[in-house]
């Protein structure tokens, strides 16, 4: 209940929702603030793809998070006031059970024979973890991007269990145009020769580089790139010009720090995404929801459109939800929530003091 670094241990078969299961699950989390004697200021954030469980620094590691500007003392989400916990997906590479993490049949890395990851399972590994914890209740659950998908899987699983759930940057369905970019992004790491239909050594940095490549274009809009480089000339046919430079520069760095399988198995999770699938009346889940949502929508975004989050926020009007949408204007697309955190910070501080 108090700030820091956490991994958490079951011993209990953890059963995927496609096939298959673990056994130990491990999950890591870190807390931000102080829980309250009465646990009622609580809030969990999701994180994206990428990003992993260190959402800011804290007293035990200063090192700066994916989300610096709106978690801690006085910002946005206020660790003074709330209680704040952010968990590691599984699946993703950064401590929580995934591809990377040791099968006890064979003692080695589980990588491709790891069991076939779903949104639905990340979220019922969490609620395994906060069950354990004493968490029942959230004053929100806040999520972006792929993190929405978690949060609003939470809304529709457990719907009596938070009183605020945000939305940002996300929507309730794998679209074509997201899954067509995809299938791209796997195929270009799985041609890798270092691949080795999963079971490498060394992880192929080469197709994963392209992969991040093809991916980061959709996290910015094209605009705002044009912008940017307004100044970029191709000198010669053999010198990268600026743009090349700068998404070389960050799938390096992604490259370097993310696991290929871990990557991959996230793609699926989202290409499988749609929590209207189970429903022969596709609003009868948005139904479920009670908690006061909002659905932040960026003009720019050319990965989750603001189609997307139209729709989504239609869906929740038309089944009766308590829903509000901020439709936002930025140069900065999909990535805005991670940029302009001081206008995000400041829709989330109004919306939870409604």
């Amino acid at each position: 209940t108090s700030e820091g670094h956490y991994k958490f241990i079951s011993h209990e078969n953890f059963e995927f929702e496609l096939g298959g299961s673990i056994n130990p699950l491990e999950i890591v989390y870190e807390t931000y603030g102080e829980l309250s004697p009465e646990h009622d200021n609580v809030i969990l954030i999701h994180h994206a793809l990428s990003p992993s469980h260190h959402v800011a620094s804290h007293s035990e590691e200063d090192k700066p998070g994916w989300w610096e500007n709106m978690v801690g003392p006085g910002k946005p989400i206020d660790s003074h006031k709330y209680f704040v916990i952010c968990i590691g997906n599984i699946g993703s590479c950064y401590g929580s059970s995934s591809p990377l993490s040791i099968d006890p049949k064979t003692k080695k890395p589980y990588r491709a024979n790891f069991p076939t990851l779903t949104m639905n399972d990340i979220v019922h590994s969490q609620k395994i973890l906060l069950d354990c914890l004493k968490i029942k209740n959230f004053h929100a659950i806040i999520g972006n991007s792929v993190g929405a998908m978690l949060s609003l899987i939470w809304g529709i699983l457990y719907p009596d269990t938070m009183k605020y759930l945000v939305l940002t940057s996300s929507s309730y369905k794998a679209y074509p145009a997201n899954i067509a970019n995809r299938v791209v992004q796997r195929e270009v790491i799985q041609l890798d020769p270092e691949y080795q239909n999963g079971f490498y050594e060394t992880n192929p940095t080469n197709g994963l580089k392209i992969a991040r490549k093809l991916g980061h274009f959709t996290y910015r809009n094209p605009a705002d790139l044009n912008q940017k480089f307004s100044n970029n000339h191709k000198i010669a046919p053999n010198l990268p010009c600026e743009v090349e430079n700068y998404l070389e520069y960050n799938a390096t760095k992604f490259a370097t720090q993310f696991d290929a399988n871990c990557y991959l198995y996230l793609l699926t999770a989202m290409d499988l995404f749609d929590v209207t699938r189970d429903y022969e009346k596709p609003l009868e889940v948005f139904k479920k929801i009670q908690a006061k949502t909002l659905v932040i929508s960026v003009d720019s975004d050319i990965l989750f459109t603001p189609q997307q989050q139209a729709e989504l926020f239609q869906c929740l009007k038309d089944a009766g939800a308590h829903a509000h949408l901020i439709q936002h204007h930025s140069s900065y697309g999909h990535d805005t929530f991670l940029v302009e955190t001081d206008v995000i910070g400041k829709y989330i501080v109004d919306f939870l003091s409604q």
